[in-house]
């Protein structure tokens, strides 16, 4: 077998399989398992029991940091405002390429979504948490299983005359230029958090969240680079759950569920693992897929008013991050500061 073969196989068994079990016993919020199952399964190799804790110990402190949010400071603005600024910009700053995979989005994820859903109830910010963790947990024990039952060793290793050459790490910035980065990064996604926040818009928090992703990366063009490959993303993994919602209304039983998730992960994986040039849009796609799933499946709501909402939400996000980034950027660099910095980078350069 291929490494091709190994990895389509090893993602298709593995997602399924995380599909069965999580939508067969069916606990709170459980199509979140598949997709944390499917993030760390599509990694050639495990990412190893240190580097799981790690995550999970990440998720756990910014959960909690959230539910102290959600307890405490979530009726006294003048403090709740000051302390996201800093915690925003501690991960903006901090966290870096070094940090575990995708660091930044769960730290985000838990001090936004955790406090925004507070404001339904206390009760439900603290379900909300447990759930997360839970199901990150769940993900992570799928992503190990499946490794281990099918690692990339059992492809055929063709064999290399000369070893490949190592990949030139990416130019560390000056201490100024991050805090610089950090700060309007943390300027744009602080903005989007009063203005969620100040209306209640929990029902929206897709798109809150979204923003503080993109926002991570502080240049506009960045930015709607991100917005247009989240729209792409969107729309492979929402046409894709459209039709498995009509075909799933034409046989609402769980064993057609499991059948057809195969299908699609089948299908989803051999364009991932394709090296084609829609490989990433497709792993975003899976990931799109994957919520729409749980949220077509756990409501009366039509997959495809589920996809056309998300669809916003996405464009909102990218034109809210870009404008954004380009006002702040304005405002902390003058004009003539600008083509300074433009003309010292095109002498490194």
């Amino acid at each position: 077998m291929t490494l091709q073969t190994v990895s389509i196989f090893r993602m298709t068994t593995g997602l399924t399989t995380a599909v069965a079990v999580a939508y067969g016993m069916a606990w709170p919020l459980n199509f979140i398992a598949p997709l944390f199952a499917a993030i760390f399964l599509i990694f050639p190799a495990w990412i190893g029991w240190k580097m799981a804790v790690q995550i999970l110990l990440r998720l756990t402190f910014s959960l909690l940091i959230g539910l102290i949010i959600s307890e405490y400071f979530l009726n006294f603005p003048l403090l709740c405002i000051p302390l996201y600024g800093i915690l925003f910009f501690y991960i903006y700053y901090n966290d870096t390429p070094s940090a575990p995979p995708m660091a930044t989005m769960f730290m985000t994820l838990g001090i936004t979504i955790v406090p925004i859903m507070g404001l339904s109830g206390a009760f439900l910010s603290h379900v909300i948490a447990i759930a997360l963790l839970f199901n990150m947990g769940v993900g992570l024990f799928f992503a190990w299983l499946f490794h281990l039952i099918i690692p990339s060793t059992l492809a055929q290793q063709p064999s290399q005359s000369q070893p490949a050459a190592k990949p030139t790490p990416p130019p560390t910035s000056s201490r100024e230029e991050r805090v610089h980065l950090a700060l309007a990064s943390t300027i744009v996604a602080l903005t989007a958090v009063v203005i969620f926040f100040s209306f209640n818009l929990s029902a929206y928090a897709f798109a809150m969240i979204q923003i503080c992703f993109m926002a991570g990366s502080p240049n506009a063009n960045a930015s709607f680079q991100a917005m247009k490959s989240n729209a792409l993303a969107c729309l492979i993994g929402g046409i894709a759950i459209i039709i498995v919602y009509n075909l799933l209304r034409a046989v609402p039983t769980y064993l057609f569920l499991v059948a057809i998730t195969l299908c699609f992960a089948l299908l989803f994986s051999r364009q991932i693992y394709g090296c084609g040039p829609m490989a990433k849009a497709f792993i975003s796609g899976l990931t799109t897929f994957l919520v729409l799933l749980g949220t077509s499946t756990m409501a009366d709501t039509a997959a495809s008013t589920n996809f056309y909402l998300r669809i916003a939400q996405i464009l909102f996000a990218g034109l809210f991050t870009v404008a954004g980034l380009i006002i702040v950027e304005r405002l902390l660099r003058p004009p003539k500061r600008r083509k300074l910095l433009t003309r010292s980078r095109a002498k490194v350069a």
